[in-house]
């Protein structure tokens, strides 16, 4: 019901003002249209509402229209601080008409991508960054329909060292391909138990179980345990790996 009353408008777009962040969304996009009513991921939203508090660190490479950073922007502040990163120039474009740096008190949006070391790389840009999300570095995968451009990365140790940050409470990866270099980049926070929880966004399917073990085993050995969010922000224990094929953002929970 949300997405058919969203696309009632006559206006193309709408711009909300989300905790001090202006958020433009098209009618014409679903996911922007349960945007309009705070039903966009919806469970992990509900999480963290009740786990994060004013005061606390959350970092969330891969920005976007900005509506995650808007959302967890209002249950930090006061006091705390929200880090996102975009590389995508069609992203930081829209974000930023809206958003001049240093309007938001507490938010800073750096024009650059997560990974496992510092310098620059290709970034792929896409005709689908908006409507579906998608653009990704090279290296993660190899887009068709993809726009080269010379972007800044960045490792998280490195990030964390520049801005002087020492604890993250909640880091947010759904980075297309690139959770795997990200982590790998973040073994220092990792290993000084800095960091509290993390989201990866994961697909279960035969062609990534490599992959996956790669990841699952990196977080088990740093102290982390798998777990389902539903949509009411309530969570279960799982084991990935015997999952049934599908998509799912696995919230990882530091255990020791």
């Amino acid at each position: 019901m949300a997405d058919m009353v969203g696309q009632w408008s006559s206006e193309p777009s709408t711009v909300r003002k989300i905790n001090g962040i202006s958020v433009e969304l098209d009618r014409d996009i679903q996911y922007h249209r349960m945007m309009l009513f705070d039903l966009y991921e919806e469970n992990i939203m509900n999480y963290l509402h009740k786990r994060l508090k004013p005061g606390m660190v959350v970092l969330g490479p891969g920005c976007n229209i900005g509506y995650f950073a808007a959302q967890v922007q209002g249950m930090v502040q006061p006091g705390g601080r929200v880090l996102s990163l975009e590389p995508s120039p069609t992203c930081l474009a829209r974000v930023q008409r809206l958003n001049p740096p240093g309007k938001v008190p507490g938010w800073d949006l750096l024009p650059m991508a997560l990974t496992d070391r510092t310098g620059t790389l290709t970034f792929f840009d896409t005709p689908r960054v908006i409507s579906h999300g998608y653009a990704a570095l090279e290296g993660a995968c190899t887009p068709g329909d993809r726009i080269p451009v010379e972007v800044s990365v960045t490792s998280l140790d490195d990030l964390c060292a520049a801005q002087g940050i020492t604890h993250i409470d909640f880091l947010k990866l759904d980075i297309e391909d690139s959770e795997l270099p990200a982590l790998k980049g973040a073994s220092g926070m990792l290993a000084s138990r800095a960091i509290d929880t993390i989201m990866v966004e994961t697909e279960i399917r035969a062609d990534r179980t490599a992959l996956n073990a790669q990841i699952f085993k990196l977080l088990r050995d740093a102290g982390f345990a798998p777990f389902h969010v539903s949509r009411n922000g309530s969570t279960s224990a799982i084991e990935p790996e015997n999952m049934p094929p599908h998509r799912e953002d696995i919230i990882w929970e530091r255990s020791r």
